[in-house]
């Protein structure tokens, strides 16, 4: 990956840090890159014309960007409060988001792996995936270079992650499913990323990855009014700072390629599905969005072979 350095500070609300113009990361040789959009304070969200996938340059550089998860903006204390007195069951008994998405997760997982197999849920925040993949039958383990989250984890969620960035994380086995979920698009690199998760998944293995998906309806909605300057609000949608990467089919599937892994499935689920609404009136546009991948996040399975 090509980076620059600027020598210059960018204040993005709380966030403040060094940042550095950056290129495409998919490519070897990126051509000249598509600018999207050119936000208020010169952060431009930019779109690589061979692999498409859409990025923020300026942006901060990786200790900035690792700053950020230190920080209680990132995850405010009313957020904190839900999970006093936390239990598996009453997570499960409200029906929260959080708990829908991991059980879609290990649901995901088990038409690919069976309870036993270890898996390993890279940059797993506070561990709530972890927890319900150990519920499900999974040898989970979870690593996460936030010591905040770390803390929260082990604190309030009673998982003990690996707290650490996954280039150091050296077990002594490798595992039958990795998972990048919601993670590909806040990291620093995502190629270094990912070919260390190939080194630690077995041969035949699995990674299940999950990002921002640009192609999506809203996001594709929300570009257009901003590119024909029919809404001002600096880009939201993208998720600058902590967001640095949109992804597509393509872009995805081009990424998990070039690390040696042979993408099976792509598909999204809709905000019915993700939020425990979906009922049988809604099944035919839940089912449509799910093969045509026009939500908000795109989710990919691959496979070493």
């Amino acid at each position: 990956m090509t980076t620059v350095q600027t020598n210059k500070i960018l204040r993005e609300g709380p966030f403040a840090g060094a940042i550095e113009e950056v290129a495409c990361p998919i490519c070897a040789q990126p051509p000249v890159a598509k600018l999207i959009y050119r936000r208020d304070n010169g952060v431009g969200i930019w779109q690589c014309p061979a692999c498409e996938v859409m990025y923020a340059s300026p942006r901060f550089t990786e200790e900035a960007l690792l700053a950020i998860y230190e920080t209680p903006d990132f995850f405010p204390a009313d957020d904190l409060k839900k999970f006093e007195n936390f239990s598996h069951g009453q997570w499960q008994a409200s029906g929260a988001e959080t708990y829908v998405v991991s059980a879609l997760k290990a649901a995901n997982i088990k038409r690919y792996l069976t309870p036993g197999d270890r898996v390993l849920d890279v940059g797993c925040g506070i561990g709530l995936f972890v927890l319900e993949g150990r519920q499900q039958g999974f040898l989970t383990e979870g690593v996460e270079p936030s010591k905040m989250l770390t803390d929260i984890a082990r604190n309030r969620i009673g998982i003990d992650v690996h707290n650490m960035l996954i280039e150091d994380f050296s077990p002594p086995h490798r595992f039958h499913g990795v998972g990048l979920w919601d993670v590909l698009e806040h990291v620093y690199d995502p190629v270094r990323i990912l070919k260390r998760c190939f080194a630690l998944t077995e041969e035949g293995g699995y990674i299940f990855v999950s990002v921002p998906n640009f192609a999506g309806l809203a996001d594709r909605l929300q570009t257009l009014l901003h590119r024909l300057r029919l809404r001002r609000c600096g880009f939201k949608h993208f998720g600058f700072p902590w967001h640095v990467y949109s992804y597509n089919r393509r872009s995805l599937g081009m990424l998990l390629a070039k690390m040696g892994y042979t993408p099976l499935t792509f598909e999204t689920w809709s905000h019915n599905v993700r939020t425990g609404k979906a009922n049988h009136l809604s099944s035919l546009t839940d089912a449509l969005i799910r093969k045509h991948c026009l939500a908000s996040n795109v989710s990919c399975v691959a496979r070493k072979i």
